[in-house]
């Protein structure tokens, strides 16, 4: 079991939890198989290690999926400074308002055209 910034977990009863292999479990964070093998041996995990499994593992982030343009973002979910909760709500607010926008465009463009059809008349 490894202990790390308040990371708590067994990598192997996390991974046989998953049902994968070491290969596919440790090659997911860029690990061997063997390295991951001695990791499950009890020998000591390196901090940026249990941060890579930590993302993959315990936050479901495809490290494949990290870019430049979106670390920042996962960065802020990873330590808690964003609250992913909050985000989510927002995401539907900002849904919402923009729905009602497309709404109000619609009914807008309805208006103009008929008041170019009034003018036209005189």
């Amino acid at each position: 079991m490894s202990t790390d910034n308040n990371i708590i977990f067994d990598p192997r009863a996390l991974r046989v939890q998953l049902d994968l292999n070491q290969q596919e479990f440790w090659s997911a964070i860029g690990v061997t198989q063997s390295g991951g093998s001695r990791y499950e041996n009890d020998r000591r995990i390196p901090k940026p290690v249990m941060e890579l499994l930590r993302l993959r593992y315990q936050l479901g982030i495809p490290l494949d999926g990290i870019t430049l343009d979106n670390a920042p973002i996962i960065r802020a979910i990873a330590s808690g400074e964003l609250d992913t909760e909050t985000l989510r709500d927002n995401v539907e607010r900002i849904q919402a308002v923009l729905c009602a926008s497309e709404a109000l465009a619609k009914e807008a463009a309805k208006l103009s055209t008929a008041a170019e059809a009034l003018l036209s008349r005189r």
